[in-house]
C-alpha cells in the first residue's frame, strides 16, 4: 500500500513539474503553443472601404492571417459635418488625412486586431480628432496604443489575449507633430519622443515610454513597439522630395534607441514615417522593422512629392514565436494600386472620390515585380548583418546566422 502511495505521490509530482515548465510568467500559456503575428505597413484610409470598394476586400483580407494583426492608423477619424466652425482645420492639407468612423470598421473588417494610432496626423482636427479615434476604437472594442486623454494613457501598452498568449502594444511617435499635439497631464494628444541636442532622445520621453515597455513585458506574452519617425538627419520633407538616399535607411538615433527598446523588453520594433520599405535587424534574437512602408494609401494625386514607384510596393511580414522563442519570420511582397478608378480631382485636396477611394489598395506581387520588391528588402537588411532569403515569391530571414 505504502509503495503504491508513493507510485502516486510521484506521478502527481511529475505531472506537476511538467505544468509549471509549459506555464509562463503570465499564467496560464503553454510554452508550446505558437504565436503568429502579422505586422503590415501604415494605412491611410480614408473611407469605408467595404462600401467604397467592396470587391477589394476579399483580396485585402486574404493577406493577413494569424493571432495578431497590426497596422497604424494614419490620419484622425471626423464625424460627419466636421470639420466645421467649432472643429476648424488649421491648414487646408490637414483636411487630406481625415476619416470618416467606417474606416476603423473597415480595419477590423479586414482582419486588424491591434492598431497604434500614434502618427504626426493624428492630430489634424486636434483634441477632437484624438478623441473621436479612440471613441470608435472602443466602440470597436480595437486594442490600440499611442495616443490618450492624457499623457499617461497615451503612453499606456493596449493588451489584446489571444488563445495563444497575451500581446502588448506601446506606440508613439517621433517628428512633425504639430503645435499642442502632444499629450500632456491635462491634455489629449500624441505619445511624443522628443530629441535634444545631437539627436539624442529627450531623457524626459525616453524613460517614460522605456518604463511602459518593462511594464508591459511583466504582463504580456509578447510585447510589439511601434514608433512613427519622422526625424532623419536631414529634412525629412526634403529628403523624400528629392529621393535622397537617406529616405532608405534608419538614422542612426534610431539604431541606437530601438535597441534601448529590446534591453527593456520589447520582443518586436515596427516602424512607419518614410512611406517605403527599409531593411530589418535581428537584435538579441528580437526583430526591428525599421519601416515597413504603406499597406493602403490612399493618398491624393496632387501630391507629387510622393510618386516614385517604390512607395507603391511593400511586404507583409509574419512573425511566429514559440513561446518567448522567436521561430520565423517571413514576408510576402504586395503592390497597391497607384491608379485609381475614374477621374482624380486635381483641384479640391479635400474631396473624397472614386478614384481616391480606390487608390492605394493593396494586393500580392507576384512575378518579377515580388522578386524585385524582396531582393530589395534582402539588400536593405545586409548591413544589419540580417540574411533575407527569397525564395520565389515570398522570403524568409535565415535565423540561424543570427547571434
Amino acid at each position: 500500500m505504502a509503495t503504491q502511495s508513493k507510485s502516486n505521490f510521484g506521478r502527481l509530482a511529475l505531472a506537476v513539474t511538467c505544468l509549471a515548465l509549459v506555464t509562463n510568467r503570465t499564467g496560464g500559456w503553454q510554452q508550446s503553443r505558437i504565436l503568429d503575428v502579422t505586422l503590415t505597413g501604415q494605412s491611410m484610409i480614408r473611407s469605408d472601404i467595404r462600401a467604397t470598394s467592396p470587391s477589394a476586400v476579399p483580396t485585402i483580407a486574404s493577406l493577413l492571417k494569424g493571432d495578431v494583426i497590426f497596422t497604424n492608423f494614419e490620419g484622425t477619424i471626423a464625424e460627419p459635418g466636421q470639420p466645421n466652425e467649432s472643429t476648424p482645420l488649421q491648414e487646408e492639407s490637414e483636411g487630406i488625412f481625415l476619416a470618416p468612423p467606417g474606416a476603423l470598421g473597415a480595419l477590423q473588417a479586414f482582419g486588424f486586431n491591434l492598431l497604434s494610432l500614434s502618427n504626426n496626423h493624428a492630430w489634424n482636427l486636434r483634441a477632437v480628432g484624438i478623441q473621436n479615434t479612440l471613441q470608435e476604437a472602443s466602440r470597436l472594442n480595437l486594442v490600440r496604443a499611442g495616443t490618450g486623454k492624457t499623457i499617461d494613457e497615451a503612453v499606456a501598452p493596449g493588451y489584446l489575449h489571444t488563445p495563444n498568449g497575451t500581446v502588448a502594444l506601446v506606440g508613439m511617435a517621433s517628428g512633425e507633430i504639430a503645435p499642442g499635439g502632444a499629450a500632456t497631464a491635462t491634455r489629449p494628444g500624441v505619445n511624443e519622443l522628443r530629441l535634444g541636442p545631437g539627436n539624442i532622445p529627450n531623457e524626459e520621453d525616453a524613460e517614460r515610454i522605456l518604463q511602459s515597455i518593462r511594464n508591459a513585458s511583466k504582463q504580456s506574452d509578447v510585447v510589439i513597439v511601434y514608433q512613427h519617425n519622422h526625424l532623419y538627419d536631414k529634412p525629412f520633407k526634403t529628403m523624400m522630395a528629392e529621393e535622397l538616399p537617406e529616405r532608405l535607411v534608419p538614422p542612426d538615433w534610431v539604431k541606437k534607441w530601438t535597441h534601448r527598446e529590446i534591453d527593456a523588453g520589447a520582443d518586436i520594433v515596427v516602424m512607419h514615417g518614410a512611406p517605403l520599405v527599409q531593411g530589418v535587424e535581428i537584435y538579441r534574437n528580437r526583430p526591428i522593422f525599421y519601416d515597413l512602408g504603406n499597406f493602403i494609401f490612399n493618398l491624393r494625386p496632387t501630391n507629387t512629392r510622393l510618386d516614385e514607384p517604390i512607395i507603391w510596393e511593400s511586404v507583409v511580414a509574419n512573425v511566429r514565436f514559440q513561446g518567448k522563442n522567436l521561430q520565423s519570420i517571413t514576408f510576402r511582397p504586395i503592390a497597391l494600386n497607384k491608379l485609381g478608378q475614374g477621374q482624380p480631382d486635381l483641384h479640391d485636396p479635400l474631396a473624397n472620390n472614386v478614384f481616391l477611394d480606390t487608390r492605394g489598395l493593396p494586393k500580392p506581387a507576384t512575378g518579377e515585380q515580388a522578386r524585385y520588391i524582396l531582393e530589395r528588402l534582402a539588400e536593405s537588411s545586409r548591413p544589419f548583418g540580417t540574411l533575407v532569403e527569397v525564395k520565389g515569391e515570398t522570403a524568409e530571414i535565415n535565423l540561424k546566422t543570427e547571434k
